[in-house]
């Protein structure tokens, strides 16, 4: 990888399309929870925003994978929404507002933190390979490639939800779908249906659903 690197823009900006790899000392990839989070102590530890790091985000705008929640989970419903380093989830967004959908108060917080923390955010950037060229990993992109000494993946699962393979699946006449495909209760009603684990969101489904069927 050759060339001078350029600082990004804090935020939610694309990088410029290049041959040339943008060099950066650290990429966090994903800026939900864990990158964002990631972004603050690399920014703590004296690493400078664009030369010292960049956060690439394939999501249009702020907000991780909580952008994508179903509308009925609200500030109310949800089971905590934790601050993120340096920054009160409550300086952002009106806790006392319960009815409010986390989908749209999280995006919020997260957009105040990136804004007041300065942390340089590409987006929407997805990142493609990463290869390991000794020294230095080449990450590329569908907006131009990076350069970095070290990368941290923060992506999460919400993109790459985990599905088991049950017996019988291919042959289920019904419709089969992952927590992050559901937006609405009403579209079971009158049927039945069965919730497989027994995590919060399962929980949270679940009081949705009892409520209908």
């Amino acid at each position: 990888d050759t060339g001078t690197s350029r600082p990004p823009q804090p935020s939610s900006t694309r990088p410029p399309t290049s041959r040339v790899a943008l060099k950066s000392d650290i990429v966090v990839i994903g800026a939900g929870q864990a990158g964002l989070s990631s972004a603050y102590h690399l920014k703590k530890r004296g690493l400078t925003p664009g030369r010292g790091f960049v956060v690439l985000d394939q999501s249009p705008k702020p907000g991780g994978a909580w952008q994508f929640r179903w509308p009925s989970l609200k500030l109310s419903t949800v089971n905590r929404i934790h601050d993120l380093p340096g920054m009160r989830f409550s300086e952002a967004v009106d806790t006392e507002a319960t009815e409010v959908e986390a989908s749209v108060a999280v995006p919020r917080y997260f957009t105040a933190y990136e804004k007041a923390l300065a942390l340089p955010v590409y987006r929407p950037v997805k990142v493609t390979v990463v290869c390991d060229r000794g020294e230095r990993f080449r990450i590329e992109t569908d907006s131009g490639n990076f350069s970095a000494h070290g990368v941290i993946n923060a992506t999460g699962t919400w993109e790459t939800a985990y599905i088991p393979d049950y017996p019988g699946a291919q042959s289920f006449g019904g419709r089969q779908l992952h927590t992050k495909d559901y937006r609405s209760a009403a579209e079971f009603a009158g049927q039945h249906v069965v919730i497989v684990g027994a995590g919060i969101s399962a929980i949270q489904l679940l009081d949705e659903l009892g409520d209908l069927l």
